[in-house]
């Protein structure tokens, strides 16, 4: 689960810090260069080495077993992750195709900041 509603952003500025670590400027310098405030480089990095207190696990497990007992009056099954992002998943698709789905919309909305 993200501790940021936009991962997008915080992605962004894993990235710029990592930009500023490998340069020889100074804070002020490598701000200007990149057209952001001193404020706003000292509030990620803040942000982005804090524990988030908000963290849970990355992936809850449900019970789909019983979920799949209740009818459905929809085609489809919708998820609605942090950040407002709506997953919509098929009634017709078989558990293995849903799984598969939802592992990968958590890799790829981890794998950016793993990587950072």
């Amino acid at each position: 689960m993200s501790r940021f509603p936009d991962p997008r952003l915080a992605r962004d500025w894993h990235e710029r810090l990592d930009r500023f670590e490998c340069s020889d400027l100074t804070i002020a310098e490598f701000c200007e260069v990149e057209g952001y405030s001193t404020a706003s480089f000292y509030r990620w990095r803040r942000k982005l080495q804090e524990p988030s207190q908000l963290e849970g696990p990355a992936f809850i497990p449900i019970d789909h077993a019983s979920a799949m007992v209740q009818h459905h009056t929809s085609p489809r099954t919708e998820i609605v992750l942090p950040g407002g992002a709506v997953v919509m998943l098929s009634n017709q698709a078989s558990l293995a195709q849903q799984r598969d789905l939802v592992t990968a919309i958590v890799h790829a909305t981890t794998s950016g900041e793993a990587a950072s």
